[in-house]
């Protein structure tokens, strides 16, 4: 009994290490293909990767309960998943672009703002504007630990937004009756 209270307790930080493992390497792999796949849409994989770790978890810990889980449970281990795996995420990517690769971080400052300068281009914005924002956008500090997490703090606010809307699919709540009782 006591092994298998162990085993539900372990699940959330299990599960939510191999997400963060899975997002480092991700991230890692999109580093080492340069500015353009670290800013491209296969960094958008990693929420896909990490809903579905969520819900293994889930869904392991509906196995252990016997085939229920309810819905604060849920919550709880979904989240816990989501938090820690972005955390590592966060971390990784915080001493890559500060310390491992500072010309990296700004060859994506430099990209993102290129980006930045078309798109007020396409929404018709003068050159003047324009050069106006990349002066602006170039003195910031985005990498800095404090919007470092800041965005974490972010992420997590969004996190359990889809950790709520995860549970309530992946509930199931042990019933008030049980059948057997009536047929007797």
């Amino acid at each position: 009994m006591e092994n298998n209270i162990a085993a539900k307790k372990n699940i959330g930080p299990l599960y939510g290490l191999i997400a963060g493992l899975i997002l480092v390497v991700l991230m890692f792999c999109l580093y080492m293909g340069g500015v353009s796949a670290f800013m491209g849409p296969l960094g958008w994989l990693k929420y896909p990767l990490i809903i579905l770790i969520a819900v293994l978890a889930a869904q392991k810990l509906k196995k252990l309960n016997g085939g229920y889980l309810p819905f604060a449970e849920a919550l709880k281990i979904i989240f816990v998943v989501f938090a820690l795996g972005f955390l590592l995420e966060t971390i990784f990517s915080y001493i890559l672009l500060n310390f491992i690769d500072t010309d990296f971080r700004e060859a994506m400052t430099q990209a993102a703002m290129e980006k930045m300068a078309a798109l007020f281009k396409r929404l018709g914005s003068s050159e003047e504007q324009i050069e106006k924002m990349m002066e602006e956008g170039s003195k910031k500090e985005n990498y800095s630990l404090g919007k470092v997490l800041l965005g974490y703090g972010l992420g997590c606010i969004i996190s359990f937004i889809f950790a709520l809307i995860i549970a309530a699919i992946v509930k199931k709540n042990k019933p008030v009756f049980d059948n057997n009782s009536f047929n007797q």
